[in-house]
Formats: C-alpha cells, sequence, structure tokens
C-alpha cells in the first residue's frame, strides 16, 4: 500500500508540474490519472517435477535402490481465485494532431506514451480444485490441507497508445484508443500441503515392504512456500472516455479501458518439502520444483483524467 501512494503521488506532481515543461499551443500534453481496477478471476494450473512421495528417500530410505524412483516424475494441479480490485495510476506524454489539421480527420489523432501501475488486492485462499495422480482420492484423509493463496497482482505497464478525438461544438471530447505495451507484473503466491499426523491415515507406500516406516515419515509433513513470483508480459487495451475542456489549457476526463495480457507464467519451490529441503535424495541431489502459470492476467478500470495542454 505505502508502494501504491508513492506511485499516485509521483502521478500527481507530474500533472500539476506540467505546465512549466513545454510552450503553448504546440500541441503536446501532460496528463495524470488516478482511479480503480477491477481483475478477473484467476485460474491457476500447477506443475510440480516430483513424484510419488514413497520415491523420496527422506521419507522412504528405500528409494535410491528403486527402478521406478530412478527418474522424477510430473503432477499437476490446478485452482480458482475470484476477482479482486485495487488502484490504478498513472501519467502520460501525448501528442495532438489538432493543431496541425484543425479541419480535416486527421486533426482527431492523437499519439501518446502511458506509464501506469495498477494493484489487485486479491487475498485469497483457496483449497485446489482440481490434482492429477492418487491426490484427488487423498484429500481429506491423508492430506489435511492443499491449498493455494494469492495475496496481490501488482503491474508497472509501459504502453503506447493511438486514439480518436471526435471533436464538437461543446466542451466534451468523446475518444476512444488502442493500445500495445507490456507489463512487469508481480504475483505474492502462497502454496500449502499438510498431511495427517496420523501414520494410521497414510495411504502412501501401500505394498512396500517397508510401508510403516514410510507412513511414518511422512505422517505431520508438510511442503509450504510462499514468494513473489514475476513474468513479463505483452499486452494491449482499448481505451475510451470523454473530456471536459475546464479551460483551453485544462480538461478534466473519465477514462476507461480494458487490459489483457499474455500468460503468466513462473517457477516455484516448496521450501520445506514434506518437512525437508526441496530435494528427494539426502545427498542433495533431485531437486524438486514447480512452475505456476495462470492465462486470467486481465483487468477492467476507470480513472479520472486530468491534461494540460500546451
Amino acid at each position: 500500500m505505502r508502494h501504491a501512494l508513492s506511485v499516485t503521488l509521483c502521478c500527481i506532481s507530474i500533472g500539476a508540474l506540467a505546465p512549466s515543461l513545454a510552450r503553448a499551443g504546440s500541441g503536446f500534453y501532460l496528463s495524470s490519472d488516478l482511479g480503480a481496477n477491477f481483475a478477473s478471476s484467476l485460474n491457476l494450473d500447477g506443475t510440480a517435477y516430483d513424484g510419488p512421495s514413497d520415491c523420496d528417500e527422506f521419507i522412504n530410505p528405500l528409494a535410491p535402490s528403486l527402478p521406478e524412483c530412478a527418474t522424477q516424475g510430473l503432477s499437476e494441479w490446478v485452482n480458482d481465485m475470484g476477482t479482486a480490485e485495487g488502484i490504478l495510476a498513472g501519467v502520460t506524454a501525448g501528442y495532438s494532431l489538432r493543431h496541425k489539421f484543425p479541419d480535416q480527420l486527421l486533426g482527431g489523432v492523437r499519439l501518446e506514451l502511458e506509464y501506469f501501475y495498477r494493484d489487485s488486492e486479491y487475498n485469497q485462499t483457496s483449497a485446489l480444485a482440481g490434482t492429477g495422480g492418487s491426490t484427488p482420492a487423498k484429500l481429506g484423509g491423508e492430506l489435511l490441507k492443499a491449498e493455494d493463496r494469492v495475496g496481490s497482482v501488482t503491474s508497472h505497464n509501459l504502453f503506447g497508445n493511438l486514439y480518436y478525438d471526435f471533436f464538437n461544438t461543446s466542451r466534451f471530447t468523446p475518444y476512444i484508443g488502442f493500445g500495445i505495451g507490456v507489463g512487469f507484473t508481480d504475483m505474492d503466491y502462497g502454496s500449502l500441503w499438510a498431511r495427517n499426523p496420523d501414520p494410521a491415515a497414510i495411504t502412501t507406500g501401500q505394498g512396500r515392504s517397508n510401508a510403516a516406516v514410510i507412513r511414518r515419515n511422512l505422517a505431520g509433513t508438510t511442503s509450504s512456500l510462499q514468494d513473489e513470483l514475476n513474468d513479463t508480459l505483452f499486452g494491449y487495451q482499448v481505451l475510451f472516455g470523454v473530456d471536459y475542456a475546464l479551460t483551453e489549457s485544462l480538461s478534466l476526463g473519465v477514462k476507461g479501458r480494458w487490459v489483457n495480457f499474455d500468460s503468466f507464467n513462473d517457477r516455484v519451490v516448496w521450501d520445506p518439502l514434506r518437512s525437508h529441503p526441496p530435494n528427494r535424495r539426502r545427498d542433495g541431489s533431485q531437486p524438486v520444483s514447480g512452475r505456476l502459470k495462470t492465462d486470467d492476467i486481465e483487468m477492467f478500470g476507470v480513472s479520472l483524467s486530468l491534461k494540460y495542454h500546451f
């Protein structure tokens, strides 16, 4: 929240200093935006490069000698988070062709370089909606918890925008626009898998010669992580709004936008993994990690926009 406030104050300050930065009638303008974003629900797709827990030497001391445990397996899970909302703030520098082509169709064209910051506060914890392998049968028995948590999704975004202004005889100027750009995106992510402390509830290792040892070693173990994941995403946005001319140089408007980015994807590491370091062998070999992906990094934003036209 402190970071979001700093960005907001910076945007307002730049807007306030705009009059001193260019000569009048040049076609250039600066603007600042402040508003809210409404982010879509998240569908999380997770992949773990691990394998059965009884191929973990910390859990099953015989694992290194078992042919089926020589390589790591792959397991997958999915989860869902609801929608979120938060702050949206930005600054732009633009150029309007109106002064070059005052009475022509081309005069409605406007070009803009925009920076905006968004902070979408999910703050949600959700039990796994689906998993692969034998995990579903273990939920509620061997597995007491299997859940994901998403805190906030934030991004610093840099876009190039193309607008068309619909000029008329009133003080109101409606417009539409389209932009492409990049978002440097962070996600506060957590994961927790907790097993039943009662060895009798553990079903992993059934049929093994040392099943009792596996049950005892696995009971009560946890796998958890809490990390800030990040990715650089390409995106596009559709913009629309209306400006109201307060003076010849100053206008106040309302801007709406829909922004869509490509898939967010980053590596995750559980530490501890089943209550031990994140690898399957006591010598530190066969490290275990995974990846988290979501295709739903999109949002709708609405903001007040203050423009100073030079």
